[in-house]
């Protein structure tokens, strides 16, 4: 029901982007929709709501009577409850030497999601202390294509797999203390999209040809418990230079090109970290459940 309200929305058409603040009556009924970061905005787009919902009739004020509390599906349903589940931080860097001028104050945030399997991946298989291991296709396809993306200033695209150009990413076992595996992790990545979209029709498709790239150097430490089978400690730094824009990234205004900083470190145990990952539905994993 909110995908055919949000169509009806300040957009105005089917898929893509339906961000934004959306006043409707308890049947589903637009009353009014914005998406703004001006408050005055917000605010005349809320009276103007409330204005239609005092013109309603009384009967479509309340819930239809066949409502049900069970929603057919959510992302978050398919949360990886034994899994790995990491928390985000992006933002702009300064340039070397610094232009305090092309540097914004925005910063975003996004969620990874590793299954238990998945997870486990991350563990080198000969477990002794100095051992390296390149991690498997899904870890790097999972990070490259889907997180170490431009998103800072707004939703910005994934990558094809074909147009991940570089893709390394090592971890090492530094240290082996009972049941816990201390491991180092070190890589680098440079994903390039030039030319037409390659993921099909979905509500990512944008309306322009690409021409985008980022390259990463990423630097990271960890803790494996063995018998729990679980991390206990997990924090990967990414640092990134983007070139080129996207059609919602927020970047149109600015330089052509850029340095960011992401952060990943464990997500903490509670209802607010069970946000989905923006592209959780092209990840194309068998244990996440996709809408009917």
């Amino acid at each position: 029901m909110f995908q055919q309200m949000a169509n009806k929305g300040h957009y105005r058409k089917v898929g893509g982007s339906r961000q934004g603040i959306y006043i409707c009556s308890p049947g589903g009924a637009l009353l009014s929709s914005v998406n703004s970061l001006d408050p005055d905005v917000v605010l005349e787009i809320i009276q103007n709501g409330l204005n239609k919902w005092n013109e309603l009739p009384q009967m479509d004020r309340y819930l239809p009577k066949d409502f049900s509390e069970n929603i057919e599906h959510r992302w978050e349903d398919s949360c990886p409850e034994d899994g790995l589940i990491l928390k985000g931080a992006k933002a702009d860097l300064l340039t070397d030497p610094p232009k305090f001028s092309e540097r914004g104050d925005r910063w975003n945030m996004d969620h990874v999601w590793f299954n238990k399997e998945e997870a486990s991946l991350w563990i080198p298989q000969n477990i002794k202390e100095g051992e390296v291991q390149e991690c498997s296709t899904i870890i790097k396809n999972r990070l490259f294509r889907f997180h170490l993306v431009d998103n800072v200033r707004g939703q910005t695209l994934p990558f094809a797999p074909q147009e991940i150009k570089k893709s390394i990413l090592k971890v090492e076992i530094v240290e082996i203390n009972r049941s816990d595996l201390k491991l180092s992790i070190r890589g680098n990545s440079l994903a390039v999209a030039k030319g037409p979209w390659l993921l099909g029709e979905n509500d990512w498709t944008p309306t322009h040809e690409l021409d985008h790239s980022i390259e990463t150097n990423i630097l990271g430490n960890a803790i494996y418990n063995t018998k729990k089978e679980i991390f206990t400690e997990f924090e990967l730094v990414a640092l990134g230079r983007w070139i080129g824009k996207t059609q919602n990234n927020g970047r149109h205004f600015g330089p052509d090109s850029g340095h960011i900083g992401i952060l990943y470190n464990l997500a903490e145990d509670m209802h607010e970290y069970r946000i989905s990952p923006a592209f959780v539905d092209l990840y194309n994993a068998d244990w996440i459940s996709q809408p009917q």
